[in-house]
């Protein structure tokens, strides 16, 4: 049993986080939904058969997705920078706890998240098993899930963060677990489960304990240093909303003209026909088959759709077909409701229909989705830089880890073509450039094809003076 009543205990703190996580639950489930473009369907649609479901499941378009990853792809990690180390190419040492972490990996779901979700986090810890101070790669920094994760922050400074724990299931272990993080202490609660039920895990002060194998009630504390240490830092989004969340009424109306048109083409891909007249119920007495003279006439068979089908039809009948559905007015509104979701996200008409701008009006447009993506970038380079800190203090790198002093270098956000880059540079060299700042800004170049490229070039220049001294020493003198 935990107690959770003792206010700033860490069973208080654990129900705190556990209330908060359970609220934002239906939210956040709502949104990933809309991302893995599994929209909510229909009222109806959701109590009918099955196969009515997966009708209506044909009607559905992913823009959530795209709208997503039209900034989060332009998001690259070019170097982070210290106090120690701020070149141009960057920290050494941050650049090794980066690349030993797999953060070029981890960090882009991380920014899938935030801009899906609203929110996503990374933890940063250090091996249990490892002695003394640990290596790049004995820091341990992972990606986070906002259904799992939580964080309270101070009301006054949000950037502090109180306390912030990990709500999980093991189905290896059979059991539920709970990581609570406060300053300089992490403590694990557990509880048996073999089912799980959802995405939510439950949490009662009854049926949880404290893991003895963790320290038990008292917990773990961080290496000294680190009192002030909460190893969980939080990637807010704009607002704290998904990129597509006030937008999703905007989405909703896209899927359900979608499904007026799938439906007008479904039900109308044959053209229906029809005899018009005054057709007798009974064969007449004069009927020149004396057996079917009196008898019910079976319209239906008689008129079987087919190649070779003769229809003897009386004088006055008439055949009527129905004429071909015209959808144009259901794809002109699907296409105006993608105008307005592009005018509401900002995101340019080409991203939703690459055939419907001009590229000088795409360049125009395109402005909008540029901003947008320098903002993200400001607000997830703030929170890289805090992983960066932490990961660096749990190294012992006292002055590598000063907050105030990390920058986090992104590649550029547009990309340009070849010719582009080329007339750029001839006019940066015209100016007075340097070589370097035109390979790593106009060429778009990482801080290791800037170091490889100069090394290279440096590599040519020597070859061509000795290939001149030796054309030199071997010269006739007084020759011609």
């Amino acid at each position: 049993m935990i107690d959770v009543e003792e206010p700033w205990s860490p069973g208080w703190w654990l129900a705190r986080c556990h209330k908060k996580l359970k609220a934002r639950l239906p939210e956040l489930d709502r949104l990933d939904r809309y991302r893995r473009g599994d929209p909510p369907l229909p009222r109806r649609a959701e109590v009918e058969k099955r196969a009515f479901r997966d009708f209506v499941r044909l009607a559905r378009l992913n823009v959530a997705e795209t709208i997503v990853s039209s900034v989060t792809e332009r998001l690259c990690v070019r170097a982070v920078r210290t106090a120690v180390e701020g070149s141009q190419a960057g920290d050494a040492k941050a650049w090794e706890t980066y690349r030993a972490n797999g953060l070029d990996v981890e960090l882009p779901d991380v920014l899938d998240t935030m801009c899906a979700l609203a929110d996503a986090y990374m933890i940063v810890g250090v091996d249990p098993a490892v002695t003394g101070t640990p290596t790049p790669s004995q820091v341990q920094i992972t990606a986070e899930d906002p259904r799992q994760v939580v964080t309270i922050h101070d009301p006054v400074r949000q950037s502090r963060v109180r306390a912030g724990a990990k709500f999980f299931h093991d189905p290896d272990v059979g059991a539920d677990f709970a990581y609570l993080h406060t300053p300089g202490k992490v403590y694990v609660a557990t509880r048996t489960r073999r089912a799980t039920t959802g995405s939510a895990v439950p949490f009662s002060p009854t049926s949880w304990s404290w893991s003895d194998e963790h320290g038990g009630p008292e917990g773990t504390s961080l290496p000294d240093g680190l009192d002030d240490v909460v190893g969980i830092v939080r990637f807010r989004n704009r607002h704290g909303t998904g990129e597509y969340e006030p937008h999703t009424d905007v989405l909703d109306r896209i899927n359900h003209v979608i499904l007026q048109r799938v439906v007008i083409v479904t039900m109308q891909a044959f053209r229906q026909r029809a005899l018009k007249g005054d057709f007798p119920s009974v064969y007449p007495a004069d009927w020149p088959e004396e057996s079917l003279r009196g008898r019910r006439i079976d319209y239906d068979q008689l008129f079987v759709s087919s190649p070779d089908a003769l229809w003897l039809l009386p004088g006055a009948a008439e055949v009527w077909e129905s004429a071909q559905a015209d959808v144009q007015g259901v794809l002109s509104a699907a296409a105006d409701d993608l105008k307005h979701l592009a005018v509401v996200t900002r995101r340019p008409m080409w991203i939703f229909a690459p055939d419907n701008q001009s590229a000088s009006g795409a360049d125009r447009a395109a402005e909008g989705l540029v901003f947008a993506v320098e903002d993200r970038a400001r607000r997830a380079g703030n929170a890289l830089a805090q992983v960066m800190s932490l990961a660096l203090r749990f190294q012992g790198e006292t002055d590598r880890a000063r907050l105030d002093k990390i920058t986090v270098d992104w590649m550029p956000f547009e990309r340009h073509s070849l010719g582009t880059r080329a007339a750029a540079a001839r006019d940066a060299r015209t100016a007075g450039m340097s070589s370097r700042w035109i390979m790593e800004h106009v060429w778009q170049a990482t801080p290791e094809e800037v170091a490889i490229e100069e090394q290279a070039v440096a590599a040519d220049r020597l070859a061509a003076a000795l290939l001149t001294v030796t054309d030199t020493a071997g010269a006739v003198p007084g020759a011609a």
